[in-house]
């Protein structure tokens, strides 16, 4: 049995539900929204919309929480780029960049989405849709309150499109509020056009010329920018919406225009009491969810659904939970079996584990001790050998200076006259004090010319000399080694 599909279609006026089962139409209803709810295809009270859309559901008894959505084609900008031919993983950049600069509109207030076309030898073709982020995110909004989810969203210009089998046409859907143009040539629509009425009221005497002064600037700038490939008179006209159930208007725009004009036969069985084009918007998403479909547009791939809002895609990972799941309760369950079996051995082994660590603990401590011990007898011995160090220097010098003494008393004595005798000799730094007695001056004289001549000392002063009791002269001399 084939799956059921439920669509909306949500404009300012109405909102628009198709339950289908592969190509026959099961349920649909049409709920007209009051002015103010949803203004210029943004929607402005989105708990009262949703609650609508509640409502809508629970009279027609559908149950679907995933549904596919159509919106108008007001604010929304379409075109075919032509682009350099580029890998499949930079063409994403490209698309964006080339947007950025012909769309009239800041890509960061636009959602992009773009399919892949045949293009020219040597050049890569797309075709780009932008529709508004401000209007999209308020639609997603209201469709979160009301429990719903989208896995399809797509311009109702193109859902017209996918309901025409020729691949070079001209389409316009008529509705309450607005009207659409679609120029598609070889399957690719360019350009499209949504444009407002001024008012829901208006006569079709004031719509019609609307529409087709409208038809002929759009096919005039159609023919002005493809003069290589311009329209020819045999290109049908296929309506939709309120203009497609009036024939005397349809022949008159057929007159004006000079092309055949017809309304969009429905591919859908329908039963009795459904005006299909109504719902053509409904139609052309039902369409593109079928296997196989003849229709002329060549974007037929494209989903405009922002990926924000697109859900995850299905991986093999989830897919693998359950059985998975299962196997790993059985190797849980086998597991408590082995663990429930070795639950004595880890405790034993938590024991010797705990008494292991308390001698290793104890260890430790020793050995902390032992090399703080070890640290201060390395100190006291390093005190030890610079205490050494200083010794063995002290005791140098004291040999040094004791040989040094030991020469200037050599040459002390040895230059002393026969007549003139020593009494005392001290030693003290660089300097040797001499006592002595003589008999007179003219000897100790000559003894401080001797000690002269020997070179030994850089001066030689009498400190001290005077007269003893026995007519004996007492001297006191100072001599400096110099060093």
């Amino acid at each position: 049995m084939a799956k059921e599909t439920v669509t909306l279609y949500i404009d300012d006026t109405s909102i628009r539900m198709l339950l289908t089962q592969g190509k026959r139409i099961k349920k649909w209803a049409d709920l007209p929204l009051e002015p103010g709810l949803v203004k210029n295809a943004t929607v402005l009270k989105e708990a009262e919309v949703a609650a609508k859309i509640r409502q809508l559901f629970q009279v027609r008894k559908v149950k679907a929480k995933k549904i596919n959505i159509g919106v108008s084609g007001l604010r929304c900008l379409s075109r075919p780029l032509t682009l350099p031919q580029l890998p499949k993983v930079m063409l994403d950049e490209a698309v964006r960049r080339e947007a950025k600069r012909v769309l009239p509109v800041p890509s960061e207030k636009l959602y992009l989405s773009w399919q892949s076309l045949p293009g020219p030898e040597g050049k890569s073709q797309v075709f780009l849709v932008a529709i508004p982020i401000q209007s999209t995110d308020s639609l997603f909004k209201m469709l979160h309150q009301a429990g719903l989810k989208a896995d399809l969203m797509d311009l109702k210009p193109l859902l017209l499109a996918r309901a025409v089998k020729e691949k070079t046409a001209i389409i316009v859907d008529v509705q309450p509020n607005e009207f659409d143009i679609v120029i598609m040539v070889n399957g690719i629509p360019q350009p499209i056009r949504t444009v407002s009425f001024p008012s829901e009221t208006l006569s079709w005497q004031k719509k019609l010329p609307m529409i087709k002064n409208e038809l002929n600037r759009t096919m005039e700038f159609y023919n002005a920018n493809n003069p290589d490939e311009p329209l020819a008179s045999d290109v049908p006209v296929f309506v939709s919406g309120e203009l497609a159930n009036q024939a005397e208007l349809c022949q008159s725009l057929s007159d004006e225009l000079e092309h055949p004009v017809s309304p969009i036969l429905s591919p859908l069985e329908y039963p009795a009491g459904l005006d299909p084009n109504r719902y053509m918007a409904n139609i052309g998403m039902v369409l593109k969810k079928l296997p196989s479909n003849e229709t002329g547009l060549s974007v037929t791939a494209l989903n405009v659904l922002p990926e924000v809002y697109q859900p995850e895609p299905i991986s093999i990972t989830r897919i693998l939970v359950v059985p998975a799941a299962v196997i790993a309760i059985g190797f849980v369950l086998l597991l408590g079996m082995l663990i429930q079996n070795t639950s004595a051995d880890i405790a034993k082994t938590h024991s010797q584990m705990d008494a292991t660590n308390q001698l290793l603990q104890q260890k430790l401590a020793e050995k902390q001790e032992m090399a703080d011990k070890i640290a201060g007898l390395e100190k006291k011995i390093n005190q030890a050998k610079t205490s050494g160090g200083n010794f063995a220097a002290a005791v140098a010098n004291l040999e040094k200076q004791s040989k040094e003494f030991n020469s200037d008393l050599a040459v002390t004595i040895n230059s002393l006259p026969a007549k003139v005798s020593l009494t005392n000799v001290s030693h003290s730094s660089h300097t040797l004090t001499i006592k002595g007695r003589a008999p007179d001056e003219e000897e100790i004289l000559s003894y401080l010319r001797e000690l002269d001549s020997s070179g030994r000392f850089s001066d030689i002063t009498i400190s001290n000399i005077r007269m003893g009791e026995d007519n004996s002269t007492d001297f006191t001399l100072v001599l400096s080694t110099g060093e």
